[in-house]
């Protein structure tokens, strides 16, 4: 038997992250929540999640502040990060992928899109 894939989502939005952790619970993730930056990267150091999915608005420490962290950290630095946000600005999506994000998704959630982004991270 596979060990399930581990996701963390980090959105300050409580409704988000539960309808993101169903989704993905009900295609065989393991996934566990964050609402905020510095909860997020509290729980990509303690767990090391398979894929991180993140937002970008969030109070105190934005996703891209975030993602920055992951990324310059030795110990966490080749945990893949998807961006999940309301944001759809062209500029928002360029800073994310030159920062180091695997991919750029926007809301409202595609699922079926989403899905498969998903599963390409874990084809690799």
């Amino acid at each position: 038997m596979t060990e399930k894939k581990k996701v963390l989502l980090i959105d300050d939005s409580s409704v988000n992250n539960l309808l993101m952790q169903n989704i993905l619970e009900d295609q065989g993730y393991h996934v566990t929540t964050a609402f905020s930056g510095k909860e997020g990267l509290d729980k990509v150091n303690e767990e090391k999640p398979d894929l991180v999915i993140l937002d970008i608005m969030m109070p105190k420490m934005d996703g891209f502040e975030v993602l920055r962290k992951i990324l310059s950290n030795p110990e966490t630095e080749n945990i893949p990060v998807i961006m999940l946000t309301a944001k759809k600005d062209s500029e928002d999506e360029k800073l994310a992928l030159e920062i180091g994000a695997l991919n750029y998704l926007t809301k409202p959630v595609d699922i079926e899109y989403t899905l498969k982004r998903i599963q390409k991270v874990f084809e690799k």
